[in-house]
């Protein structure tokens, strides 16, 4: 029964591990997802959400491409928190929060 118990702890250990592995290699995209579709929601009914999208993917593309996925996540990760704090926004706070998001743009954006 120990044997048992040894195999079955150790497939499981093996299963976790390689699920967290998983899921740390689509983190940056799933938390991309999380906030674009929060902002999407929060943005006025008249901003296009399509504008929203395409800005959010060519942003991961040059976060991906420059190797600054640190970056990136630290800016979605800031929006996401400042998008807790807010029913809507306007849409110059749509096209503030897609500015700031820029993996490219150099200094601190001022997401606070």
């Amino acid at each position: 029964m120990k044997r048992t118990t040894i195999v079955a702890a150790a497939v499981i250990l093996v299963l976790g591990v390689g699920l967290i592995l998983g899921l740390n290699k689509y983190k940056l995209s799933l938390i991309q997802v999380i906030v674009e579709n929060a902002v999407v929601q929060k943005a006025p009914g008249s901003y296009p959400p399509e504008h929203i999208r395409q800005v959010f993917d060519e942003n991961y593309r040059k976060a991906r491409q420059m190797n600054h996925d640190d970056l990136y996540l630290n800016r979605l990760l800031k929006v996401s928190q400042r998008l807790e704090k807010i029913q809507k926004l306007e849409s110059s706070q749509v096209d503030e929060l897609l500015v700031e998001l820029d993996p490219g743009q150099t200094g601190k954006p001022g997401i606070e």
